[in-house]
Order: C-alpha cells, then structure tokens, then sequence
C-alpha cells in the first residue's frame, strides 16, 4: 500500500461509509476482542523480556560463587579453615540456621515445617579464576570428609535453557493472540457483510463495484481493530506500570521492563494488529461478496 493510498484507506470514502449501515454488536465484538488480545499481547512480551533479564541475573549472580555444605559446627569451621588457606578463595561466609531456613522456605509448601529441624552449616565462598578445584576438592575430602562443594556455575547451567523455554513460551502466546484475533474479526466481518446483503445487491444495481463495497468494511474493520488494539495496549501497559510492590505485585512487578526499549516494543501491537485485521477483513469480504449474488 503506497503513502496516497494509505491515506486515502485512513480518510476513506465519505459517500461509501455512508452507504454501508453500522455493523452493531458486530462492530463492538471486533472492538473488544481486539482489546483482550492486546491485553494479553502486552502481557506475552512483558513475559518474554522478563525470561530474558532473569537469565541474565541469575547467570551474573551464580558466576564465581560457590557453597560448601557441612553437617556439624566442628567441621564447618575446619571447613572454612582449609577454604581460607586455599589460593584462589576470595571469601568465605558462614551462614547461620536461620539464614539457612529462610534459603529453604523458598521451595516448601510449609515453612513452619522448618522450625525445630537441624539445618545443615553452609559456607558461602567466592571463587577467582586461578582456583584449582580438583585440588580443593581433593583437600577437603582429607581433611573434612562430610563437607560437599557446590559449583553454583554447574547448578545454574540449565538457566539459559530454562530463560529460552520461557522466551519461547511467551512468543507462543503472542502469536496465538494474534490468531485468535484474526478469527474474531474475520467472523465479525462475515456476519456484518452477511447481514446487510440487501444492501449490498442494491448498491450493486447502481453500479458499485465490489471493491467499492468491500472497501467500506474493510476499512471499517481495519480501524475498530487498530483502535481496539490501542486501547488493550494501554490498559496492559497501565497494568504493568502501576501494580504495587510487594508481594501482592510480585508476578506483574517482575514484567516491567527496565528499559525503555522494552516499554516501546508495546507499541507495535496495535499497528501489526490494524495491518492483520485488514488483511483477513479484506480476504473476507471478497469471499463473501462472490457469494452474495
């Protein structure tokens, strides 16, 4: 579509908006349905960025750190002892049991199950790129044989594969938004097009063509899906912008993007949705106007 006739679409033709009667729950349908869409639109990518930066954080929080894990005091200090001595140790960090019970009730159901159980002494120790591991390993099996050496870089491998999964997901549904989209509005512009078939035969006894004819419920579709779109796109992005911390907001509150790339990259959804309801309103009308003879 060139620039005039992309005006032209916009402005459109007085004498055939005129012509075609209003679509009514039809039209509404197609708005609302847009709006959904983009909604959920909004909340796809904002999910698919949030993959992306919690990869990001938690390969940048695993590199060069580790855990050594002892069952009693006595060995956590020797522990921390031949940790200290060893080259290539920057730190190492005792925690305490509750520090330990906090870690932990991350992944149960009931962290009151947690009270009155021995935790097990961590050590958390900060690594530097000369370190010999095999020989630390080798020293703590010799010396504190119940201690286990945690490499937080092997733990966190499966990061960016699971951060990838999530991306992908999140592309899924947006592309599935999008389809779904396609659908209503395709069936909302079928069942206008259908019921105002008398009007249709009659403008085609004065001469219209069915270009004239499909041009006004094109574009008419075209506009409420762009239109819809725009106003999903805003409620979504009020949504994520505006959820209050804390753990009422955590979920909405990690999908905000800390960029303002990422806030832009909203801003598509209503164009793209504009373009695809024209697309499929217009590969509608034609067909239905073939048979409407």
């Amino acid at each position: 579509m060139t620039g005039a006739k992309g005006w032209a679409f916009l402005t459109g033709d007085p004498t055939a908006d005129a012509a075609v009667p209003p679509s009514g729950a039809t039209g509404h349908l197609t708005i609302l349905a847009a709006a959904a869409m983009a909604l959920l639109a909004v909340l796809a990518l904002m999910l698919a960025l949030a993959g992306g930066r919690l990869a990001e954080r938690w390969s940048a929080a695993l590199v060069g750190t580790a855990t050594v894990e002892v069952a009693v005091a006595a060995d956590a200090a020797r522990a921390a002892a031949v940790l200290r001595q060893t080259p290539g140790i920057a730190a190492v960090r005792e925690l305490d049991a509750g520090a330990v019970r906090d870690l932990l009730a991350q992944w149960v159901a009931d962290p009151a199950m947690l009270e009155g159980l021995d935790m097990p002494v961590l050590l958390e120790v900060s690594e530097t790129p000369d370190l010999d591991l095999e020989a630390l390993r080798a020293r703590l099996r010799g010396e504190v044989p119940g201690a286990v050496y945690h490499e937080h870089d092997v733990a966190g491998a499966g990061v960016p594969a699971a951060a990838g999964r999530l991306w992908a997901l999140a592309v899924g549904l947006l592309a599935v938004t999008f389809v779904v989209n396609a659908v209503v509005i395709t069936l909302a512009a079928r069942a206008s097009l259908a019921m105002n078939g008398q009007v249709i035969e009659t403008l085609r006894q004065l001469g219209a063509q069915d270009s004239y004819v499909a041009r006004a419920f094109v574009r008419r579709f075209a506009l409420r899906g762009f239109f819809g779109a725009a106003l999903g796109t805003a409620l979504g992005l009020a949504l994520v912008a505006v959820v209050p911390q804390g753990a009422a907001g955590a979920l909405l509150a990690g999908l905000r993007p800390s960029t303002l790339a990422g806030w832009s990259g909203a801003l598509a959804i209503p164009p793209l949705t504009g373009l695809m309801a024209f697309l499929a309103t217009r590969r509608a009308a034609f067909r239905v106007l073939t048979r409407i003879r």
